[in-house]
């Protein structure tokens, strides 16, 4: 594989892509249960979440890590080269279109009574982002097959490049995700805090 050096740099500039740890992403107590959120506290305006919103919202996160954890193997993929590069690229992007599938089904498909709720616009843009940058990456993905030589390395660059965005796109989804976790006027809101997966993805 040509080139290493330049794909061992292009790694190490997308790690500063991925959500760095923030400690001020989640409450400064253990996330509470979905029993606990039952009833509302002074400081809260919205109704506690159903067992069925919280679950949704635990899916999100999951779905959220999912996506970006098969975006990094993609980067890798395309930085580690060989022979086959151009067939590892293809199957990691098949892994990360059904991830990203998986993650826009669900957050276009929030529980009812939640259709009105301040923080859920917000969540879906964010995952629209994300969903915009994927077909730019899904391109660059599919540039490499054929290629060989210096188009080869050009075109496995660009698709670290394109990596590197989805998941600052990502990072920004885990933020509006953490945003709505402080918001005690929403039942999403309340409903992330109470998921045990958004405490993980957003620690």
């Amino acid at each position: 594989m040509k080139n290493p050096i330049v794909f061992v740099a292009l790694l190490v500039l997308l790690a500063g892509c991925a959500p760095a740890d923030r400690n001020d992403a989640s409450p400064s107590s253990s996330p509470p249960s979905a029993s606990s959120t039952a009833t509302p506290s002074d400081s809260q305006t919205a109704s506690p979440p159903t067992d069925e919103q919280v679950t949704w919202a635990g899916t999100v996160c999951s779905d959220t890590n999912t996506l970006k954890t098969d975006v990094q193997g993609l980067a890798t993929a395309a930085a580690t080269g060989g022979d086959s590069v151009g067939t590892a690229v293809a199957n990691q992007m098949d892994t990360v279109s059904a991830s990203a599938s998986t993650l826009v089904d669900t957050v276009k498909s929030p529980p009812e009574n939640m259709g009105d709720d301040p923080e859920l616009v917000a969540v879906q843009d964010s995952i629209d982002s994300v969903d915009q940058s994927l077909k730019t990456l899904q391109a660059s993905a599919s540039a490499v097959q054929g290629t060989t030589g210096a188009a080869l390395v050009d075109a496995l660059a660009t698709v670290v490049g394109d990596t590197g965005t989805v998941l600052s796109d990502v990072a920004a989804t885990v933020q509006t995700i953490s945003t709505a976790t402080r918001d005690t006027s929403s039942t999403l809101g309340q409903a992330f805090r109470a998921a045990p997966e958004c405490a993980s993805l957003t620690s």
